[in-house]
């Protein structure tokens, strides 16, 4: 029998009593009896009570430690909404690039780009984009630098061909000279005569040798009284 229903039996004997106190039942139950009832109920509620205060702790333990850790959770909620809101608010590079159409891309880019996995997710569309925009940037540079090279060899080509005539010419012009230089040779080591004048005078093609000078003799001086002869 619990202790609420030994108390409400007590409870029951009593008003008994106290309604008729000379009834058989008033004398069967002595006072000593029912004080000791008492006690044992008391004692009895006494252990209930400090086993449901130590169930009423634990509880009231766990409770706030679930109240710790659901703050620590909110807390850590809101940080996580203020970054998600910085970086919403944050201007990336990405959003001033001119993107192709969707349409564009699905028709021009690499079948690596545009995977099932790739077009169901957002991120990684966009990634696969801007991707694709890079390839095509390098591909726009190649071939402009390609017709900027083109260019400029046809510049120099037009500027060669421009050329060979004046370089032909002046060859004709230097072999020319060369074999009249090459003819006048054999008249140029032969003796020179006497040009008329106003004649153009002959190259030499040998230096005159000097020739030893006669050096001048010592005369004896003559006395100056002596008169010339």
């Amino acid at each position: 029998m619990s202790a609420d229903a030994s108390v409400e039996s007590l409870l029951n004997t009593l008003r008994q009593l106290a309604i008729d106190p000379n009834s058989a039942q008033a004398q069967q139950h002595q006072p000593g009896a029912l004080i000791a009832k008492l006690r044992a109920i008391n004692r009895s509620s006494n252990t209930a009570a400090n086993g449901k205060r130590e169930v009423t702790a634990q509880v009231r333990t766990a409770i706030n430690a679930t109240n710790l850790q659901l703050q620590n959770l909110m807390y850590e909620k809101r940080h996580l909404e203020r970054e998600i809101e910085k970086c919403r608010q944050f201007a990336f590079i990405y959003q001033d690039i001119p993107l192709h159409d969707l349409e564009e891309f699905q028709a021009s880019a690499p079948e690596d780009l545009q995977t099932p996995d790739i077009m169901a997710d957002e991120h990684q569309l966009m990634l696969s984009r801007l991707r694709f925009e890079l390839l095509q940037a390098k591909k726009d540079a190649l071939d402009s630098e390609r017709k900027s090279i083109v260019a400029d060899t046809e510049a120099f080509q037009k500027d060669t061909d421009g050329l060979a005539k004046p370089l032909e010419d002046l060859g004709n012009l230097m072999l020319d000279v060369q074999q009249r230089i090459q003819k006048l040779l054999p008249v140029a080591t032969a003796s020179p005569s006497p040009a008329p004048e106003g004649s153009t005078p002959q190259l030499l093609t040998e230096e005159p040798k000097d020739e030893p000078k006669d050096e001048p003799k010592d005369e004896p001086m003559q006395d100056a009284s002596t008169p010339a002869s």
